[in-house]
């Protein structure tokens, strides 16, 4: 019984070593590229509903990236589960994305760009109409504002 256990743990032990073996090469071949964003800044404003393209730097991409790219909102350094874009190539540069039109405005958003590894922008503002930047072409029909979404509630 005891040499059947020794047979079947060292017939486990070769098995396993055979099969992680590609996979640790195939580890070894991953890129990580981690790229800086460059819009939105922290000078920024979106209005709600606009669109903007999301910017940043692709000096030294990788020619492959093992991941498919997003484009997730962050609300005070936190992500939310708003993915604002997805399925684009990194190698680019930009996605044009619409800043939803269904968030409370404020000052602590922020945008995090995944691929192979996560970056976040700088903090930027979100307002209700009128007052958006040119970071990004902003859409022409206005969407509904906060006030109207929360007439529904009070």
């Amino acid at each position: 019984m005891q040499f059947t256990l020794s047979i079947a743990s060292a017939l486990i032990a070769a098995f396993s070593a055979a099969s992680a073996s590609p996979m640790l090469a195939h580890r070894a071949q991953l890129d990580v590229f981690s790229p800086n964003i460059t819009a939105p800044t922290a000078s920024s404003v979106w209005t709600l509903g606009g669109q903007y393209n999301v910017t940043w730097i692709t000096t030294n991409a990788p020619d492959n990236i093992s991941n498919g790219a997003s484009v997730v909102l962050g609300n005070n350094t936190r992500l939310t589960s708003r993915k604002l874009a997805q399925g684009f190539d990194l190698r680019q540069g930009w996605v044009t994305v619409t800043c939803p039109d269904d968030i409370f405005p404020g000052n602590a958003y922020s945008i995090i760009l995944f691929g192979d590894s996560g970056d976040q922008s700088a903090q930027f503002s979100v307002v209700a109409g009128g007052s958006g930047d040119s970071n990004g072409s902003e859409s022409a029909s206005s969407s509904t504002s906060y006030k109207s979404l929360l007439s529904g509630i009070f």
